[in-house]
């Protein structure tokens, strides 16, 4: 019987085995992320309750989440020691993207950006809120798009926080997105 095997499979080559430290794309690239990066990320998504993938997800960005959760709000705040919702994007802006989006209110970011529609949101977009009920659907209140519908924002109760756009309060409240103008 030669040239038969016990099992069936089919045998070819073996392409490429990865090693510790090695990732592949979802573009099937292959890419050395390093074991400090992937300590980094299962921390993250240890903290954050999220998942965090490397090299998928911005770990510069989830970093500095981490780093702001919990931070008190402070109206005009831009700073650890307390920040208001348009303030923390202008901070996260300023030290992830290296972007001066400028300290302004909601409204104002809102009139700056490119709108999105809310099925083709991608990291680091804008999402807007009216939470005031203000007239002609001004926004007042901003956050930073992550991935899976979550959100990060500065709220006036618990500080900087992950939210999930499927609330209830941030369904009914949400206006629209926006990605930032190169």
């Amino acid at each position: 019987m030669m040239g038969s095997t016990s099992c069936r499979t089919i045998k070819q080559p073996v392409k490429r085995v990865l090693i510790p430290g090695e990732v592949i794309t979802k573009e099937g690239e292959i890419i050395d992320i390093g074991a400090e990066q992937l300590q980094l990320a299962k921390q993250l998504s240890m903290d954050l309750d999220m998942d965090i993938e490397t090299p998928e997800d911005n770990l510069d960005l989830y970093a500095f989440i981490d780093d702001w959760i919990g931070t008190r709000y402070r109206f005009g705040g831009t700073t650890k020691r307390g920040t208001d919702c348009s303030g923390f994007v202008y901070r996260l802006y300023k030290d992830v993207y290296a972007t001066d989006v400028g300290r302004q209110s909601s409204a104002d970011l809102m009139s700056k950006t490119r709108r999105v529609k809310k099925g083709n949101l991608r990291e680091g977009d804008m999402v807007f809120f009216n939470i005031n009920n203000r007239r002609g659907g001004r926004a007042s209140h901003v956050g930073v798009y992550l991935k899976d519908n979550k959100f990060i924002h500065s709220t006036t109760r618990r500080g900087v926080i992950i939210s999930d756009l499927n609330e209830p309060y941030y369904k009914r409240t949400y206006l629209g997105a926006g990605r930032v103008i190169d």
